[in-house]
């Protein structure tokens, strides 16, 4: 009798683990699939044409070249300091809001 009790506690245990692993295997299966489409997505993005490096390429020459990179860089740096600057000005106006709740919360 004590052996029936055993392998129906035994047979409790596989039971519970076979669900388990079936809830697990089910969880990793959906966790593959997106990790999958987002891979996907970003293969396709890299996979675009960047049309800086497009004429680049068309370029003839080094000084060509070089002039190409630098109107880039010219570019690229005037739209990284605007967004410097908004944000900023949005860090500015968040501290504002906070110290105008914070003496608010003090009267």
């Amino acid at each position: 009798m004590e052996k029936e009790e055993k392998k129906s506690i035994a047979g409790k245990i596989i039971d519970d683990i076979r669900e388990d692993v079936s809830a697990q295997h089910k969880i990793d299966k959906e966790n593959f699939a997106a990790i999958k489409s987002d891979a996907k997505v970003r293969f396709d993005a890299a996979a675009e044409p960047n049309e800086d490096f497009t004429e680049f390429r068309a370029a003839k020459g080094l000084k060509e070249k070089a002039s190409v990179v630098g109107r880039h860089l010219e570019r690229d740096g005037k739209e990284r300091r605007a967004q410097g600057r908004e944000n900023y000005e949005e860090m500015l106006r968040q501290q504002r809001e906070y110290i105008n709740d914070v003496a608010q919360k003090n009267k």
